[in-house]
């Protein structure tokens, strides 16, 4: 209905509580079947198959073999999941602070742009220690699950399984599932980039103005985005800054997965496992205060880096490394010592083993491990929305800024891109390395 007879949502679903919960449980999801797939895959079949042989049903050997032994999996992956959005900032700042609804990642942003660091300092240190709580709780767990090395003696859950009458209720499912997540978010991000007013749905309240318009009557914004010299500048600081990031951290996850798969001194393994874990469970805005405290000023022989693009790339690898040595430690431990002890007798030494045989066997690992810190980064905003400037300004922290100047639709378009730039990135890197993200982030 047009003008005031519009109507409108409530502010308990539009705003606060219940619409950050359902955004946060969507976005999540895949990172969950990441998680607990990877480790599904590597489930022993042959269990499965000796409880069929025994005559039991298929929901029972669901019920009674494959969830007890993968509930470990499970319960890590949502572990990791609560531990992250601790620090989740752009949801809880967008659909909470219209309704002074805050979160702990939201409290520590407005009390470190108010400049009360002591506040901060203690809202920091308190989601630090949940997430450090978290992670012992995950090691914990990931003692109790047995790992798999892919070539060897073992059966693969990587198989297709026939859902028989469940099919049509799966497909469904999934299909509700693609609905609610991406495809009505989209399309009504999208409408609500040609509509002046939303949610009316006359002729005349269509426009292309956000996009290509020219002398808008808005102080900020004066033509549509793609005409605008600050969208572009962000665009390429997104592809460059994120891109040269997530190819860092695909090479150093893939070299820290082979340390801690291959060393012979557990306590080595371990430690660095967690050490490049551990910035999963630092919240973005408490990592990008502690980035600004250490480079804000020259030390030493390391010049100050603070409005430089080089302080968000360093931040980026380094809050990337969870993804990235997640996927090399899953890789390595899938990969057995015969292609390696056969390349040593033959007189290849490291660089050459690495180059000629890990690598190559590994690659898609290795294009998942700079895939996922890419995604990540590509439409992250809780540690740029710190350490960027305007001469660092990225799309996610210039969406930010239209929306604090009131330009949603402009902001909407701009998120739009980032979206964009994230599907065809990825779409991209699958096909130029004939890999299959889905197939990726492991324990």
């Amino acid at each position: 209905m047009a003008g005031d007879d519009r109507v409108r949502a409530p502010d308990w679903l539009s705003y606060g509580r219940m619409p950050i919960m359902i955004v946060l449980a969507l976005h999540y999801t895949p990172f969950v079947i990441l998680l607990f797939g990877n480790a599904l895959r590597r489930f022993d079949s042959q269990l499965e198959d000796s409880a069929r042989i025994l005559g039991a049903r298929r929901f029972t050997v669901t019920m009674r073999v494959i969830l007890p032994l993968m509930r470990p999996s499970l319960v890590s992956a949502i572990i990791l999941i609560f531990a992250k959005c601790l620090g989740e900032f752009g949801v809880p700042y967008v659909l909470g602070m219209p309704v002074q609804f805050e979160l702990l990642s939201t409290s520590l942003y407005r009390n470190i742009s108010s400049r009360q660091t002591g506040v901060a300092a203690v809202l920091a240190g308190a989601i630090i220690l949940i997430g450090v709580i978290s992670l012992l709780v995950d090691a914990r767990l990931v003692k109790e699950g047995k790992r798999f090395v892919t070539v060897g003696s073992k059966g693969s859950m990587n198989r297709l399984s026939d859902l028989g009458r469940w099919r049509g209720l799966a497909t469904s499912a999934a299909g509700v599932v693609f609905l609610i997540s991406v495809a009505v978010p989209l399309l009504t991000l999208f409408l609500s980039t040609i509509m002046r007013l939303p949610g009316v749905f006359s002729a005349d309240n269509f426009t292309l103005d956000f996009w290509i318009g020219h002398d808008l009557k808005t102080v900020a914004l004066p033509q549509g985005i793609l005409l605008t010299p600050e969208f572009w500048a962000a665009a390429w600081n997104t592809l460059w800054i994120v891109g040269l990031a997530a190819t860092t951290s695909g090479v150093l996850g893939l070299l820290v997965g082979y340390i801690v798969v291959r060393t012979p001194v557990k306590f080595v393994g371990g430690a660095l496992r967690q050490i490049t874990f551990f910035p999963y469970l630092v919240p973005g805005i408490a990592f990008a205060v502690s980035y600004l405290s250490l480079f804000a000023v020259a030390r030493g022989p390391i010049p100050a880096l603070y409005g430089t693009a080089a302080i968000l790339v360093l931040a980026f690898i380094a809050e990337q490394m969870p993804y990235a040595s997640r996927a090399g430690i899953s890789a390595m431990m899938q990969l057995g010592k015969e292609p390696e002890e056969a390349a040593q007798v033959s007189g290849a030494g490291w660089w050459k083993r690495m180059i000629r045989i890990v690598i190559p066997i590994q690659k898609g690992s290795l294009a998942t491990g700079v895939l996922l810190p890419f995604i990540s980064g590509v439409k992250g905003l809780s540690l740029v929305v710190i350490l960027a400037v305007p001469g660092t300004n990225v799309l996610t922290t210039y969406s930010l800024q239209l929306v604090d100047y009131g330009y949603q639709q402009a902001a909407n378009a701009v998120v739009l891109m980032v979206a964009a730039i994230a599907f065809f990135g990825t779409l991209l890197g699958q096909k130029l390395t004939k890999s299959n993200l889905a197939e990726g982030l492991g324990g």
